[in-house]
């Protein structure tokens, strides 16, 4: 079972929530997705999706001045 990486530098929200929503409607359980994104409104939104649908986030990473990356295990 591959890790699913998800690209979603330059969007803008709701859009990297959306594409997290679908990568985690395709993913197996147990499976990792790796979230790159810049919308800084998805700070907040990812993790809190991940928590209220328990989801874990097993890492949540500031990349550079303007990216992070969120590692989501369903």
């Amino acid at each position: 079972m591959e890790n699913i990486k998800l690209d979603t530098k330059g969007m803008d929200c709701p859009l990297p929530l959306i594409e997290l929503k679908k990568a985690l409607g395709d993913a197996e359980d147990g499976q990792i997705i790796e979230v790159e994104f810049t919308c800084p409104d998805a700070v907040v939104n990812l993790p809190g999706y991940c928590e209220e649908h328990n989801h874990e986030v097993l890492d949540f990473d500031k990349q550079d001045n303007k990216s992070w990356k969120l590692t989501v295990k369903k």
